[in-house]
């Protein structure tokens, strides 16, 4: 993974922190318990992507590819929308995009992803229930957030045809069918990885190493059957744990 460091992250980080301060009826400072969140871009030919929360704008800056550290939130409803990042109008609700509210409750993590193609972008939100694996397993779900992948795909193991890691996956069907928003365990190695047809046509080998004692969300992103690599269908590797301090690209 290629680290990209921004500092407006630190000022999501520090704005929301701050906020998660309440006065007791004495007078003194208390925090409450916490959730969390990130953010994570995958509509492969979006613009760089401002993030407005609670009508707060953060440039951010957001790009394909790139996703967030966890951010500390207070529970409760939240409203996140987000424009481009060169919009003559920052703020202005016209150049809005897409707006989402959502529910942040104490001592839970999310992630907050933007899929489909620019024009008709969308968004998952998706509960991570994850525990931290021994130094020699790692836990991993998989979602095909591809947009143009009218057929349903398997995640393989191409080591062993045997193990399917992921099987009849279409775009974004975590949104309606709970199991695979679940990680699971598997051993921690290097692998040689499938992204494949029911019918066993190969549409992309990718080679990925699963580190031990880390959490992932693998996700097929991209444009099938383009030659732009940088927009080209693959298989992105976000890490849920431990958690990071900065951007990332996955």
């Amino acid at each position: 993974m290629i680290r990209i460091v921004i500092s407006i992250a630190m000022v999501i980080c520090l704005f929301i922190i701050i906020n998660s301060c309440t006065l007791n009826n004495a007078g003194s400072v208390t925090t409450t318990q916490q959730g969390a969140f990130l953010f994570a871009q995958a509509s492969p030919d979006a613009p760089h992507l401002n993030i407005i929360i609670n009508s707060i704008t953060f440039d951010t800056s957001l790009q394909y590819k790139t996703y967030s550290p966890y951010i500390k939130a207070n529970p409760g409803t939240y409203t996140f929308s987000v424009i481009p990042s060169d919009s003559a109008s920052l703020g202005n609700t016209l150049d809005t995009v897409t707006t989402s509210i959502v529910t942040i409750l104490a001592n839970k993590n999310y992630s907050f992803f933007y899929i489909d193609s620019f024009s008709a972008i969308k968004t998952a939100f998706v509960n991570d229930v994850f525990q931290a694996p021994s130094t020699d397993s790692v836990y991993i779900r998989f979602f095909n957030f591809c947009p143009n992948l009218t057929k349903s795909i398997n995640l393989v193991d191409s080591t062993d045809k045997n193990v399917i890691l992921s099987s009849g996956r279409v775009f974004n069907d975590q949104a309606y069918n709970p199991q695979y928003v679940a990680f699971k365990e598997l051993p921690a190695k290097t692998y040689i990885l499938n992204l494949e047809t029911v019918s066993d046509s190969l549409l992309k080998t990718q080679t990925i190493t699963l580190t031990g004692g880390k959490v992932y969300t693998l996700i097929a992103k991209g444009i099938n059957g383009i030659a732009d690599s940088t927009k080209a269908l693959s298989i992105g590797l976000l890490e849920n744990y431990p958690q990071r301090s900065a951007t990332y690209t996955f």
